[in-house]
C-alpha cells in the first residue's frame, strides 16, 4: 500500500512539474509577444526609455527561462536530491532580479533629470540608498556563487 502512494505521488509530482514547465515556457513566449508588439509601437518614443524597457523584459524573460530550467532539470533527474549546487539558479535568478531592479531606478533617474524636473533631496537619498543595497545584493550573490562552485567536486575555475 505504501508503495502504491509512493509511485503516485512521485507521478503526480511529475505531472505538476510539467505543467509548471509549459506554464514558464507559455509566459516566456507571451513576454517575447509582448516585446515585439512593443518595440514596433514605440517609434516616437523617447530612445533611452525604450532601450531601458526592452533591457528590462529581456532580463525578465531570463528569469522565467532561468526557472524553467531548474523545473526541467528536476523533471530529468530520477532523484530528487538537494545538495548545495541546487542554489545555483535562484542566485543567479536573484542577481538578474536585482540588476533588473538597478536599471529601473537608474532609468527613473534618468529620465527625471532629462525632463529637467529636479529630484527631491529625501528621493534622491532614497534611490542612492537602493542602488547602494543592490550593488550589496549582487556582490553577495556573486560571491556565493563562486563558493558554490567552488565546493562542486570535479569543478574547476
Amino acid at each position: 500500500m505504501a508503495q502504491k502512494l509512493l509511485r503516485l505521488i512521485a507521478r503526480g509530482e511529475t505531472i505538476t512539474y510539467g505543467a509548471v514547465a509549459i506554464l514558464l515556457l507559455f509566459v516566456a513566449g507571451a513576454i517575447a509577444v509582448y516585446l515585439v508588439k512593443f518595440v514596433l509601437s514605440s517609434a516616437g518614443q523617447p530612445f533611452f526609455s525604450t532601450l531601458i524597457t526592452l533591457i528590462n523584459e529581456i532580463l525578465l524573460i531570463m528569469i522565467v527561462m532561468e526557472l524553467l530550467r531548474t523545473v526541467t532539470r528536476l523533471l530529468l533527474s530520477p532523484v530528487h536530491d538537494v545538495g548545495i549546487e541546487d542554489l545555483n539558479p535562484f542566485l543567479v535568478i536573484a542577481g538578474i532580479s536585482v540588476t533588473r531592479r538597478i536599471l529601473a531606478i537608474g532609468a527613473g533617474l534618468s529620465v527625471s533629470e532629462s525632463g529637467g524636473q529636479l529630484l527631491e533631496k529625501e528621493k534622491f537619498t532614497q534611490s542612492m540608498i537602493e542602488l547602494g543595497v543592490s550593488g550589496l545584493i549582487i556582490l553577495l550573490v556573486a560571491v556565493s556563487l563562486w563558493l558554490i562552485n567552488r565546493r562542486i567536486p570535479g569543478r574547476r575555475d
